[in-house]
């Protein structure tokens, strides 16, 4: 009955929609400390807001080292000292500025205390690469008086925990201990001095004479101010050029080679002969590692070798794994997932963002043969739109082939139980502008919470099927829906908000300066994401800040910045 008459007021309300935000655009006009969004996005950089941009860059975060995007922030698990020692440390050494830690001293040591406990040494030695390069103080007295008792009678230190006790690690541990000791601002006395000269001349001629333990052995010696007790130069210039990197795997010739430069910069070895050798051995282009540790060597190394401009994908991916207080996640290699890249993908439509991602077209690409024989009609149908506006290359085949797999799965029959599946097979369709499979609609009663919510997707996924007409029943009327946004944001989740406006929308409301005015405070209280003001919480109970919500928050921001201003009272109906 009234169903071609609301189809023409939604698309007046579309019209009004995008003519504001585009005027609210170009005039600067901001509400909520958000983007205003507008269609289609722009290809350069230069065209974005300072929010955009901030936003932007925090979905780069995001991606994982395969090149698609992770759900959400922190979902890499709990941080990890040794991850957050080397990979701050990585930062610093690229951007020469230190990375911000968001966190009090006692969360960070609390994060850490099971590490700090098992090994007192190792464990106060990264605490104190994190302080070198975020500046913060994070060591107590107690941790200094620790390291002090790592020194053992024979001269070096070593650790009480499980570590192998030979001369390489013995070197490494007190090279280590040694500056953990200055960062924390604690001299070591003369008699300790002593001790260790004493027992670094008597092991110096029995330590392998490659360029890791050459290192350590002419930094103990300036830190307790001793002449190295071998000859570094010749040693390093014959493993150079008789043993540089034979046979040896990739971690390990990466490790010696950036040790080759540390070496050169403690003692001031002449590298002008052979710094385009080790360029190519260091060079990110070609070689990549998973290890924290290797990265900052890596990072350091380049640090005296003049830079290289790939150094930006290593701070990338290093920075994909840190936590929204700043440390990073003891996982090494962080995945995506297809999923989580289709809702970054549908984020960065809505914001107004670039839609094309070379990494992430490449990642694709790799995967087609994979996604074509394996995954469900909708994940295929998710890796072709993706594909598409990633700037990536489909065949008229694949996209027929997928095509006909999403109608072929797109349920003919919807009730509460399949509903958001079938929302989901309706948004992709018409993303692919194709024709939605007439519905067969089983209704059921709005009574509880996820109910209303089934409900809402219902009559969006009518008006993307253009079967409006479908619905069965009585329809909500907009104000109802509106005070279930509301009710959402206040007790539930954005996504459900975001249907149910949109639903409203659907069926006839305009928005309104005084809907607009309730319902954005609520919508603001939801950005409390450290590390991403950008984004939106969920639910005010989640724990990590992801897509979906962060996507719907700016769904609603669409729609309550676009509301008409007018002279007569209104009560948030059309």
């Amino acid at each position: 009955m009234g169903s071609k008459k609301l189809g023409n007021r939604r698309r007046t309300v579309v019209t009004v929609v995008v003519v504001v935000v585009l005027i609210a655009f170009f005039v600067g006009w901001r509400l909520l400390g958000n983007v205003i969004p507008f269609p289609g996005g722009h290809d350069t950089k230069g065209d974005l807001t300072a929010q955009q941009r901030r936003l932007s860059e925090q979905i780069e975060d995001l991606r994982g080292d395969d090149g698609l995007f992770a759900a959400s922030r922190g979902t890499s698990g709990k941080p990890g000292l040794y991850e957050s020692a080397y990979g701050l440390s990585t930062l610093r050494a690229i951007s020469g500025k230190a990375p911000k830690l968001d966190m009090k001293p006692e969360a960070v040591r609390a994060a850490f205390a099971d590490e700090l406990k098992r090994k007192p040494l190792t464990s106060r030695v990264r605490l104190s690469e994190v302080e070198r390069a975020t500046g913060a103080k994070i060591h107590t007295a107690d941790d200094a008086h620790t390291v002090r008792k790592a020194l053992r009678d024979g001269g070096y230190f070593q650790d009480s925990g499980d570590e192998p006790d030979d001369i390489s690690t013995r070197l490494t541990d007190t090279s280590a201990a040694l500056d953990t000791l200055d960062q924390f601002g604690s001299e070591i006395s003369p008699a300790e001095r002593e001790k260790i000269s004493r027992w670094l001349r008597g092991v110096a001629r029995d330590v392998p004479a490659r360029p890791v333990q050459l290192y350590h052995i002419a930094h103990i010696a300036k830190a307790v101010g001793m002449t190295p007790p071998v000859d570094i130069e010749r040693q390093a210039t014959e493993w150079w050029d008789n043993r540089s990197g034979k046979g040896q795997a990739d971690d390990e010739r990466l490790i010696e080679a950036a040790y080759v430069a540390l070496l050169a910069d403690e003692t001031h070895l002449d590298l002008s002969d052979r710094a385009d050798a080790l360029r190519h051995v260091l060079s990110p282009r070609t070689n990549t590692t998973s290890d924290p540790q290797v990265t900052s060597l890596i990072a350091r190394a380049w640090q005296i070798l003049d830079g290289d401009d790939e150094l930006a994908e290593m701070a990338r991916r290093t920075r994909s794994h840190q936590l929204p207080g700043g440390l990073l996640s003891s996982v090494q290699e962080r995945h995506g997932s297809l999923s989580s890249s289709y809702e970054v993908m549908r984020l960065r439509s809505v914001a107004g963002l670039p839609q094309k991602d070379r990494t992430l077209s490449t990642a694709l690409a790799d995967m087609r043969s994979t996604v074509l024989a394996k995954y469900d009609p909708l994940l295929r149908g998710a890796w072709l739109l993706l594909t598409q506006n990633a700037g990536g290359k489909v065949t008229e085949r694949d996209r027929r082939t997928v095509v006909a797999a999403v109608k072929a799965a797109t349920p003919r029959t919807v009730d509460e139980t399949n509903v958001l599946q079938w929302s989901r097979f309706t948004e992709a369709l018409g993303l692919l502008d194709e024709k939605v499979p007439a519905v067969t609609v089983h209704t059921w009663k709005a009574d509880s919470r996820e109910r209303r919510y089934a409900r809402a997707l219902l009559i969006n996924g009518l008006e993307r099927a253009h079967q409006l007409d479908r619905y069965p029943g009585n329809r909500p009327s907009p104000d109802e829906l509106i005070h279930e946004a509301e009710k959402s944001l206040r007790t539930g989740t954005v996504r459900e908000s975001a249907e149910a406006l949109d639903a409203a929308a659907t069926l006839g409301w305009v928005p309104d300066p005084k809907t607009a005015d309730r319902l954005i405070p609520l919508l603001e209280q939801r950005r409390t994401c450290p590390g991403a003001d950008t984004f939106y919480r969920d639910s005010a109970q989640d724990s990590e800040c992801g897509v979906p919500g962060t996507r719907a928050g700016y769904r609603i921001s669409a729609l309550l910045e676009a509301a008409e201003p007018n002279d007569t009272p209104t009560d948030g109906t059309s």
